[in-house]
C-alpha cells in the first residue's frame, strides 16, 4: 500500500470524522505526466469529471472497481506521491458516442470543448483497449465519473 494515500486518508477521516473504511488509490493517466497534469486541473478546481472503459471493468482488466456514488479515491501525482481527495457524486454508463460538451467540459481538459475532448479519448482509450488485443468502437461504453475535491495536501 501505498504510505503517503495512507497518511492522507489518515489525515482526511480524523479532521472530517469519516467513518468509511475503504477508498481507491490511483493516478489519471497512463504516465507521470500526464497524471501530475490531470491532478494539477483537479486541484484548480477545473476537472470534476473523469471517463474510462466499462469494458475494461467488465474484463477485470482495470486495476480498480467500477466508481459507485460516495466512493473517496485518493489521487497519486506523477511520483505516486498523494496530493488529494476527490467524493464520486455522479456515475454515469453511457456510450462513447453519446458524451456531450457537458461532460467534456466538467472534465476540465484543453479547451474543454466536446471536439478536445474526443481528440484525445479515442486515441487514449484505443491504445488501452490494443493493450489486450481489444478494438475501438463509438458503441463501448463508457464510465463517466462526476467528483468533488474533498481534501487536498
Amino acid at each position: 500500500m501505498n504510505q503517503s494515500a495512507i497518511d492522507l486518508w489518515t489525515q482526511f477521516k480524523h479532521q472530517h470524522k469519516i467513518t468509511q473504511p475503504d477508498y481507491e488509490v490511483w493516478a489519471f493517466g497512463n504516465s507521470p505526466e500526464m497524471a501530475d497534469e490531470l491532478l494539477a486541473h483537479v486541484l484548480r478546481g477545473e476537472k470534476t469529471g473523469t471517463s474510462s472503459l466499462h469494458l475494461l471493468y467488465e474484463l477485470g482488466l482495470e486495476d480498480e472497481k467500477i466508481p459507485e456514488v460516495g466512493n473517496y479515491s485518493v489521487l497519486l501525482d506523477g511520483k505516486n506521491q498523494a496530493q488529494a481527495i476527490i467524493c464520486t457524486r455522479v456515475v454515469e454508463i453511457l456510450p462513447y458516442s453519446r458524451i456531450s460538451e457537458v461532460h467534456s467540459y466538467l472534465e476540465g481538459e484543453g479547451d474543454r470543448t466536446l471536439q478536445y475532448w474526443r481528440s484525445v479519448h479515442h486515441p487514449f482509450f484505443e491504445q488501452a483497449l490494443k493493450a489486450h488485443g481489444l478494438t475501438f468502437s463509438e458503441d463501448l461504453l463508457i464510465v463517466y465519473e462526476l467528483f468533488e475535491l474533498v481534501f487536498q495536501k
